[in-house]
């Protein structure tokens, strides 16, 4: 019998921009590896809206967060990908 095989993990490499405001709807380009098997990605634990998704990048529109560093990572049917930092502003 065949082995089932899962995508791979999706890897997270930077944000451009690095930051957006606590109100959310940034629109924010994440740059990694895998990026076409995402399923979804959370910020702190909020998904966010995808607008575009290709192998290498992907972009995004930023939930709102209270102001801070968050922990941003994205799921697919492989798995989870490693942590990113994003960093909500309030002003």
């Amino acid at each position: 019998m065949p082995e089932l095989q899962s995508d791979p993990r999706p890897e997270l490499i930077r944000f451009d921009p690095p930051s957006g405001p606590v109100d959310g709807g940034q629109q924010v380009t994440v740059h990694g590896n895998h990026l076409q098997y995402v399923i979804d990605i959370y910020f702190d634990h909020d998904a966010c809206i995808i607008k575009e998704q290709q192998a290498t990048k992907m972009v995004l529109i930023t939930p709102s967060h209270s102001e801070g560093p968050v922990w941003v990572v994205a799921e697919s049917s492989g798995g989870y990908s490693n942590g990113l930092r994003f960093r909500y502003t309030s002003g």
